[in-house]
C-alpha cells in the first residue's frame, strides 16, 4: 500500500462515526507515517498535522494533547531530541504491534483503473492447531473482496500480494500459504461479472 493511499485511510477513519475511531488509534497512526511531514513528527506540530486530517474538527487542541501523552505513558511513543534540539515523536517496538494489529482492520487493497486481465489465487493449507487463524484468515479475505474458488482457495483479479503477506504473517501462517498469478481459470465470465469486469 503507498503511503498516499494510507494517508486516504486516516482521513477517512477520522471522518467515520464508529465507536472503533478513537483519538489514540489515530495518534499513533500519524506517529507511524512520517512521511507528511518529511521525515518526523515533532513536539511542536503534532497539534497541526492533527487539524490537517481533521476537517470535521472531532477534537480539541486538549484531547489531541492528552492522547499524544497517553501513548506516551503507554510506552507506545517515546520523545527523542534531536541534535538541532527539536524533540521528535517515534513509535516504539510496543507501539509498532499495536498499529501492526489495528492495521489489519483497516488494510485495503487497490484497484487499478485498468485489469491486466490475470488472476490471483490465494491458497493455504493450515494444520489444526491454526483452526482459528484459518477461520480468521478466510473472514479477512471475504471482507476484502476475495471469492471463495474451493475449500482453501480463494481468487481476487488484482495485485494484492504485499497486503495478503502482511495478513498471513500477521496470523503468523505465512509458510502455509501460497500465492499464485495466472492468467487463464476456465469458465471464468461469472468472475468476472462479480468483479464487474465485463
Amino acid at each position: 500500500m503507498v503511503d498516499k493511499d494510507y494517508i486516504k485511510i486516516v482521513r477517512d477513519f477520522f471522518d467515520s462515526d464508529t465507536k472503533s475511531a478513537k483519538l489514540t488509534k489515530i495518534a499513533l497512526i500519524l506517529v507511524a507515517i512520517p512521511v507528511i511531514v518529511g521525515g518526523a513528527v515533532f513536539i511542536g506540530n503534532a497539534v497541526k498535522i492533527f487539524k490537517m486530517f481533521d476537517k470535521k474538527k472531532h477534537y480539541t487542541t486538549k484531547q489531541i494533547t492528552n492522547a499524544v501523552s497517553s501513548l506516551k505513558r503507554q510506552k507506545m511513543i517515546e520523545y527523542v531530541s534531536e541534535k538541532d534540539g527539536i524533540t521528535t515523536l517515534k513509535i516504539t517496538k510496543k507501539g509498532k504491534s499495536v498499529l501492526k494489529h489495528f492495521s489489519i482492520d483497516i488494510i485495503r487493497i487497490n484497484k487499478p483503473k485498468k485489469w491486466d486481465e490475470k488472476w490471483r489465487l490465494v491458497m493455504f493449507d493450515l494444520p489444526i492447531r491454526f483452526s482459528k487463524a484459518r477461520d480468521a484468515l478466510r473472514f479477512k479475505l471475504k471482507r476484502l473482496g476475495f471469492v471463495q474458488f474451493q475449500k482453501s482457495a480463494w481468487v481476487y483479479p488484482y495485485h494484492c500480494e504485499e497486503e495478503i503477506l502482511f495478513i498471513a504473517d500477521y496470523f503468523k501462517v505465512e509458510k502455509y500459504l501460497e500465492i499464485l498469478e495466472v492468467s487463464n481459470i476456465k469458465d471464468d465470465q461469472s468472475l468476472k461479472k462479480y468483479f464487474k469486469l465485463v
